[in-house]
């Protein structure tokens, strides 16, 4: 079976597919030359002429002891600490860099639920849970070129967004509320899922993320707005999803 990963569009899911090519490749190594070394064992320990039983040999010889620790180390140094010296480099470098004081951010509030993402961007008051408040149901819609800050909640159990062409993954967990962010770098439709088993509808909750140029954004953010203030109803509880951005966390 051949296993092809979605088609990046992200300002940094380079970084995950390079994670994700060392160490296959590296494991990959490790595993030819385990391979290489189990039939090396079986043709010189093999039962031949003037030998009726194989060669066995216990490992229990001090220069055993120190090949097997000396691969060990080579393996775990060239996997393991290699990836995450890497990994920290990274997250701390672009990952956990979040755009807290970036102007240019959009901020988006994600709430979970059995079986269904809720999706709400502020509207140009800048104010969570008002009228202008542009909520969808399963859909995200993002300009392309700048950072999209999400923060999320969950209603019942824990969920994770997950955008795979975004190589993006984000827990949403009761009680609590985390952040990520990503920015697409071209427009388009990719498919949003969870990533963590909720319940008996769990395949279900999927939806999708349309990145938008600057002009096709706007001229959809403004039919947003217009139709969020018609839908809003304050005795309905339409705004109880919502919370104050600067004390979400």
């Amino acid at each position: 079976m051949h296993i092809v990963l979605p088609r990046d569009v992200s300002l940094d899911g380079h970084l995950v597919d390079g994670a994700i090519g060392y160490l296959t490749i590296a494991t990959g190594i490790a595993f030819v030359a385990a391979l290489g070394v189990f039939l090396a064992a079986l043709v010189l320990h093999r039962a031949r002429a003037g030998r009726t039983w194989g060669q066995h040999t216990h490992g229990n010889r001090a220069r055993d002891r120190a090949l097997t620790f000396a691969i060990a180390l080579i393996l775990f140094v060239a996997v393991d600490v290699t990836l995450a010296v890497r990994a920290t480099r990274e997250l701390e470098g672009r990952f956990w860099r979040y755009p807290d004081h970036d102007p240019a951010a959009l901020r988006v509030e994600v709430t979970a639920r059995q079986w269904a993402w809720s999706f709400r961007t502020a509207g140009p008051d800048g104010r969570f849970g008002t009228p202008d408040d542009v909520v969808t149901l399963n859909e995200l819609d993002v300009p392309v070129g700048r950072p999209v800050y999400l923060k999320l909640r969950s209603r019942d159990v824990v969920h994770s967004l997950y955008l795979p062409s975004y190589r993006f993954k984000i827990d949403a967990i009761p009680g609590s509320t985390t952040r990520a962010w990503f920015q697409a770098v071209e427009a388009g439709r990719t498919e949003v899922g969870c990533a963590q088993h909720c319940g008996v509808g769990h395949t279900r909750m999927r939806g999708w993320l349309v990145a938008r140029d600057q002009a096709d954004y706007q001229g959809w953010l403004a039919r947003a707005e217009t139709d969020s203030r018609l839908r809003f109803d304050p005795a309905a509880g339409s705004a109880a999803d919502a919370w104050d951005w600067e004390t979400g966390l």
